[in-house]
């Protein structure tokens, strides 16, 4: 018996597009608000697309005046505690050390999409 051609039937593209439309409306992430950096070209994008430059100033204004806040002090200091308290204090089990590692890598996560867009310099 000879291997299947490669080429898609119609039927197969139609489940493939059904099955990658289903995934996207049972995510809970909204891809329009992923940041990504292409770092070596010093490009944003969010959601996929190019961010402008206007959006970029705004957003870096609201980074620098976030990062200021008494909210943001409150959000990251207090699960920076948490995590801290879960793996050195009450932590019992390897799992424990994972769970405050975990809270620490989300902490990070926020705190460098703060910082890419606090680190935006405006071309002239």
């Amino acid at each position: 018996m000879s291997p299947r051609p490669k080429n898609k039937t119609e039927e197969e593209r139609i489940d493939e597009l059904a099955n990658e439309k289903l995934a996207e409306l049972l995510s809970i992430v909204d891809l329009r608000k992923i940041v990504t950096v292409d770092r070596p070209r010093g490009i944003v994008y969010i959601g996929g697309s190019r961010v402008d430059a206007g959006r970029l100033a705004n957003l870096k204004a609201e980074a620098e005046f976030f990062i200021a806040s008494d909210l943001w002090n409150l959000l990251y200091e207090t699960p920076k505690e948490l995590a801290h308290k879960a793996m050195f204090v009450a932590g019992e089990s390897i799992d424990d050390m994972k769970k405050g590692r975990s809270m620490l890598y989300v902490l990070s996560s926020q705190k460098n999409i703060i910082d890419t867009f606090r680190s935006y310099i405006p071309k002239k």
